[in-house]
């Protein structure tokens, strides 16, 4: 059994709920992502998950590290994590067969045990990171790029903070910020729509303005680029 613990960012009983819970009904659907963790802390690897047989298996993609396919061998063991809706969870497993027809992907052993942690009131989680700011229009808010903080993060939207105005509710702008992900930096580029503006009191100093955004347009790599990060800020220590 994987023990699942309390995320920092939600210790109270309100906001998490511990669930035993069967994998084909977490509500994970084709495509997302899953997180290989070696038992042994030796490698962690990002796959998507390609579909399972209720208590025969799960397939996933073969892992790609900086472009190339990372060849892992049958047997080798596993904590896999990932996050469906409101939940992160995790099992163990292992490999039981690796194939390059017809495609590169991975059997892994169906999970007998799963342990699963909703997560109600972390929709949002609270961060502080550093943001370049930049706009295809010119809607007279000044010299772009500007700089800004992020203040939370979901898989949907963020949080923003800034001296200098961004635009207005309606408009888009793009973010340029550096996550890292399984000790890997990487420069994650987005694309926003403002959803709400406020105008922030002298406390906020030297901040004026706060902003609620919504991704745009999401592709595959940026959503499990954003995924990987919020699940390690979420439940990296279960």
């Amino acid at each position: 059994m994987v023990k699942v613990a309390d995320s920092p960012e939600n210790k109270s009983p309100s906001s998490e709920q511990e669930m035993q819970l069967p994998f084909e009904k977490m509500g994970l659907r084709i495509g997302d992502p899953l997180h290989l963790e070696g038992v042994d802390h030796s490698g962690r690897y990002h796959v998507k998950l390609v579909g399972f047989v209720p208590g025969q298996g799960v397939i996933v993609t073969m892992p790609v590290v900086e472009g190339k396919q990372v060849l892992l061998k049958k047997d080798r063991p596993f904590t896999v994590r990932s996050m469906a809706k409101t939940s992160v969870f995790a099992f163990s497993s292992y490999i039981k067969h690796v194939s390059m027809q017809p495609f590169p992907h991975l059997f892994l052993e169906y999970p007998r045990e799963l342990i699963a942690v909703e997560v109600r009131n972390a929709s949002r989680l609270k961060v502080d990171l550093p943001a370049t700011v930049t706009s295809d229009f010119d809607p007279g808010t000044g010299e772009w790029p500007k700089e800004a903080i992020i203040t939370d993060i979901s898989k949907s939207g963020a949080g923003v903070k800034s001296v200098e105005g961004l635009g207005s509710v309606g408009e888009e702008i793009k973010l340029q910020f550096l996550v890292t992900v399984s000790g890997i930096s990487k420069t994650f580029k987005i694309s926003a729509a403002i959803r709400n503006k406020t105008l922030l009191d002298p406390g906020e100093l030297p901040y004026k303005y706060s902003y609620g955004l919504q991704y745009l347009g999401l592709s595959d790599a940026a959503k499990i680029v954003l995924t990987g990060y919020i699940y390690e800020l979420q439940a990296q220590d279960y």
